[in-house]
């Protein structure tokens, strides 16, 4: 009976096949607000008043972005906790069906005739007293071994919905986010046509005057602040992702980068973490720096089938807005001249250097931001970065 038992829940054992959805990039393009600098100097109380509109509009965007970010990277970590667990707890599993696997084995050898010959071979009372003992041992052993399958049967059972339950969240908020974008990407584009017509300047975030205490501290921000996107130590720290670490990042991404190899700077056949790895060593620059340059760039952590014109141009080095420096296409070209800029744009900075941005005079209290001004000069483009950052790796002023 027991043999019988045994192999019945051995047969019933289930492989588990969780596909976890990787979200994609996501971006955040901001509403506007209307350049001091740039207002007309007759400026009237009610442009005034649409200014300010404007910037707490902005600010209400920025925070609800913010929000969803912060919930997908705790979303994120439960996925990353449940996995886990489900390995674990398959290899508890497996250690349960093969103890009953081998006690079956035993259970077939050794029958029930067995064991009553054993009872009925005893030769005294104490003897036969101590062999029933011994059985029934046996007997609770089987009945444990039974129970602890069952139990990780039902525990595996559990944490496979668990995981289906955070993943059907996390492409939720992937979904949100991505209507985010393309809407507020769409408000960006005519809000820089009228402000083109109207010779004056739109730019996101907020003045050091405009922003309150609430913000500053080590509480992560809220906001996006023009002259203070990125923090030191997120910009330099080349060694703060190794090879493999950068490599575990991608494999986590839904894009082909993750299996991509291909001849570096110096003809070299390497993998994209790799290159990545040392061009970021080579120049100081943080890895994380150049993974969302990508995705800003030509959205390489996202896309399954980059085009050769993605790889070619993958953080947009030498292909600038009125020229393109041929001598830097191809992805490991693009790869080592991106790291470099950064660092030579990083270098020119100083206390109080500006950078001109969409026609505005842009202050920039580090060299991480100033880098990325120079870099891309447009305030969507840095902006968008600052998103992307925010969506893999948390606040960027952290």
């Amino acid at each position: 009976m027991l043999a019988r038992e045994t192999h019945r829940i051995i047969a019933v054992g289930r492989t588990l096949t969780v596909a976890i959805a990787v979200v994609s990039a996501l971006l955040f393009a901001p509403a506007f607000v209307l350049s001091a600098d740039a207002a007309p100097a007759s400026g009237s109380s009610a442009q005034s008043a649409q200014a300010a509109a404007m910037q707490a509009d902005f600010g209400n965007q920025v925070a609800s972005y913010v929000a969803i970010t912060r919930e997908l990277h705790r979303t994120e970590d439960e996925v990353a906790q449940v996995t886990k667990q489900i390995a674990d707890g398959q290899s508890k599993l497996q250690t349960a069906r093969s103890a009953l696997a081998s006690r079956a084995v035993e259970l077939y050898r050794n029958s029930e005739t067995d064991m009553l010959e054993s009872l009925f071979s005893a030769q005294s009372l104490s003897d036969l007293l101590m062999r029933i003992n011994y059985l029934s041992m046996i007997t609770s052993r089987d009945a444990r071994m039974l129970q602890d399958l069952r139990l990780a049967q039902t525990e595996e059972s559990w944490l496979q919905e668990s995981l289906v339950i955070r993943v059907a969240k996390l492409q939720g908020l992937q979904a949100t986010a991505d209507k985010q974008q393309a809407k507020l990407l769409a408000d960006l584009k005519v809000e820089q046509a009228r402000a083109a017509a109207a010779k004056s300047v739109f730019t996101p975030g907020y003045d050091a005057g405009q922003v309150d205490a609430a913000s500053a501290g080590s509480d992560p921000r809220s906001k996006f602040v023009r002259s203070d996107v990125v923090s030191e130590a997120n910009f330099r720290n080349g060694g703060a992702m190794t090879a493999a670490g950068i490599q575990a990042f991608l494999n986590a991404q839904p894009g082909a980068l993750k299996s991509y190899t291909g001849k570096d700077h110096f003809g070299t056949t390497k993998s994209a973490a790799q290159m990545i790895s040392d061009a970021c060593i080579r120049f100081n620059i943080n890895p994380k720096i150049m993974l969302a340059t990508l995705q800003k760039e030509q959205s390489l952590l996202s896309t399954k089938h980059p085009t050769q014109y993605q790889y070619d141009w993958a953080f947009g080095a030498g292909k600038a807005d009125t020229f393109t420096t041929s001598s830097m296409k191809g992805f490991g070209n693009q790869v080592y001249w991106g790291a470099q800029k950064f660092d030579k744009n990083a270098h020119d900075w100083h206390q109080g250097a500006t950078e001109s941005v969409d026609g505005n005079s842009q202050v920039c209290d580090n060299e991480g931001t100033f880098a990325q001004y120079r870099y891309t000069p447009h305030y969507s483009g840095v902006m968008s970065f600052w998103t992307i950052f925010w969506r893999y790796f948390g606040d960027p002023l952290a």
